[in-house]
């Protein structure tokens, strides 16, 4: 792989995402997100909404960031161009990632700040260092979770053969993991089980546990807030004790082995599908 090819690629697709309506979109929702915290900032459960809001809506932002990053190098024959000079095919995928992972971050960690000077500008008080922290790795979690949709929207954009269909794949996956995933796991773990959700047995519950750990979605919902989905119509949302990292009743250093798995899947499911777009790309004939 050349580094340098995939830095300046990167910070093409970096600048061309910045003048994109699809970033303008995703500053514009964040900083609404920083509003509605602004107004309901009286305590946690009114923070959980926010973190709803953030679960739920933000990821077709996600994907529409990355739907369109190969077919409209296709359609536009610049894609032939570019591999007809030194670059390879995994540099021009590695390119894109970073590129989309560099706006997701850009617009996230500028919330960040947003939300940090508001609290100083309203309240007058710097904020602990302990808070700092968890509204930090409050963020580098909801970067992650979004770069997984977004990784996913370039996978997308691999395999579909046009932008409307990579767009629509992208939407239809957005709906099922974020409006109806809960109805849709109480279905799998019925049919799987042989139970219905008013039994709640040990088996039930333990089947939907494994079909969920298949949606980020739900790592994201505990790893910040403790609850087990936050999909618009849940149906399997058990609250657990500890209510993630931003319950304040438990250190760093605790949360972070408490949760240590959930931490790695959301690390993982990104480049997964970076991988899988790689390997699209590298079977696809151009």
């Amino acid at each position: 792989m050349n580094k340098d090819s995939v830095l300046t690629l990167a910070q093409k697709e970096f600048s061309d995402k910045l003048y994109e309506p699809s970033f303008i979109v995703l500053l514009v929702i964040f900083t609404g997100t920083v509003l509605i915290y602004l107004q309901n900032r009286g305590g946690g459960d009114n923070f959980g909404e926010v973190v709803q809001v953030i679960a739920v809506f933000f990821p077709l932002i996600g994907i529409a960031l990355g739907y369109d990053g190969i077919i409209k190098e296709k359609n536009n024959k610049s894609l032939n161009v570019l591999l007809t000079n030194p670059v390879f095919r995994d540099n021009i995928i590695t390119s894109k990632f970073l590129g989309i992972s560099m706006t997701l971050a850009l617009v996230v960690f500028l919330s960040l700040i947003i939300i940090a000077a508001s609290d100083f500008l309203i309240s007058g008080k710097i904020a602990e260092l302990d808070s700092l922290l968890r509204l930090l790795i409050f963020g580098i979690f909801t970067f992650l979770y979004l770069l997984t949709f977004a990784a996913f929207g370039l996978f997308s954009s691999v395999w579909c053969k046009t932008e409307i269909e990579s767009l629509t794949f992208g939407v239809l996956v957005w709906i099922n993991m974020c409006f109806a995933f809960g109805p849709t796991i109480i279905m799998l773990a019925s049919i799987v089980s042989g139970q219905t959700l008013f039994d709640m047995t040990e088996n039930f519950a333990s089947t939907a546990s494994l079909f969920q750990n298949i949606s980020p979605l739900h790592h994201f919902a505990e790893i910040t807030i403790g609850a087990q989905d936050l999909s618009y119509y849940g149906g399997f949302g058990i609250q657990k004790d500890v209510h993630g990292f931003l319950d304040t009743h438990y250190s760093l250093p605790y949360l972070l082995r408490y949760y240590w798995q959930n931490i790695i899947i959301l690390l993982i499911l990104p480049l997964l599908f970076l991988a899988a777009s790689y390997i699209s790309f590298l079977r696809d004939d151009i």
